[in-house]
């Protein structure tokens, strides 16, 4: 019950990352907030660390690590930016939607590149989140949004999902020889130092507290408590089972954008959420 209980946290938190993002794109540019998100981050997992490792936090193996940070910097560096750029030009039900379309992605890189089979489970969630994303991508209704703000906005979000696809077969790697949340703590650390000359005009708006509040709990719930949880939740209950239950997490940001950030769904929106729901948790068994 415990892993389950874990593995919908997981849902919840990241799904309600988005949402803390779009309310500190308010106060930022996508750069600034991902560098407020990086530290945020890193300073949690570092705490979180230092109760359930101990001295093993500076055990970290070299090349493996490479690669970890490869894929932060693709991944969230990149990925995230472009991601934050797409949910604030359409909302972040409609980019959580088009951007689902990751997992079909690494799907395909890994069939490729590593040979690995693709199934019936496969081809029925590829189709779904590409029946999602097409679903979106044709469902222009809102008024404030204009025809090309729209489409660049959809671009952005597959674009992200490309970025996230490279990044997860980076991080398969990587976690061979390191512990993840180990190396999380340190990519994430130094992807914020990375970012640091990105910020270095704007460092007097990073002193804006909204930022720094929606900022740092994107980062906390993001990119520290979620990776841990669902770690923990997978070593509860196995990876499938965790993925059926986080594979809700596009509903459930739907449903807080719908309140929080009183964005207007149509019918043809809450079936794509519901599409890249079933198609995430096919396409992860």
């Amino acid at each position: 019950m415990l892993g389950e209980l874990l593995a919908l946290s997981t849902a919840i938190l990241w799904a309600v990352t988005p949402v803390f993002s779009r309310k500190a794109l308010g106060y930022s540019t996508p750069v600034e907030l991902n560098f407020v998100r990086a530290i945020s981050g890193s300073i949690a997992l570092i705490l979180i660390l230092l109760f359930t490792r101990g001295g093993l936090i500076f055990d970290i193996n070299v090349y493996g690590f490479i690669f970890l940070l490869a894929a932060t910097m693709i991944g969230i560096g990149l990925g995230d930016t472009v991601f934050f750029k797409s949910i604030y030009a359409i909302g972040v039900s409609r980019g959580v939607a088009i951007s689902s379309v990751y997992p079909l992605m690494v799907l395909l890189v890994s069939a490729y590149i590593v040979g690995e089979p693709i199934t019936l489970t496969d081809i029925a969630g590829g189709l779904s989140v590409v029946s999602a994303t097409i679903i979106v991508a044709l469902s222009k209704e809102e008024p404030t949004i204009g025809s090309n703000r729209y489409l660049s906005g959809v671009a952005l979000s597959l674009t992200s999902a490309l970025l996230w696809s490279v990044a997860i077969i980076f991080v398969s790697i990587g976690i061979r020889s390191v512990d993840p949340l180990i190396g999380n703590a340190y990519r994430f650390l130094m992807l914020a130092v990375a970012m640091l000359p990105l910020c270095r005009r704007s460092l007097a708006k990073l002193k804006d507290t909204r930022l720094l509040l929606w900022g740092s709990l994107s980062g906390l719930t993001g990119l520290a408590l979620g990776t841990t949880i669902y770690l923990e939740s997978i070593r509860l209950i196995g990876a499938g089972k965790a993925t059926v239950i986080t594979g809700i997490q596009p509903i459930i940001s739907a449903i807080l954008a719908s309140s929080s950030l009183r964005e207007r769904l149509n019918v043809r929106i809450w079936v794509a959420v519901t599409l890249a729901s079933i198609g995430i948790i096919l396409l992860e068994l």
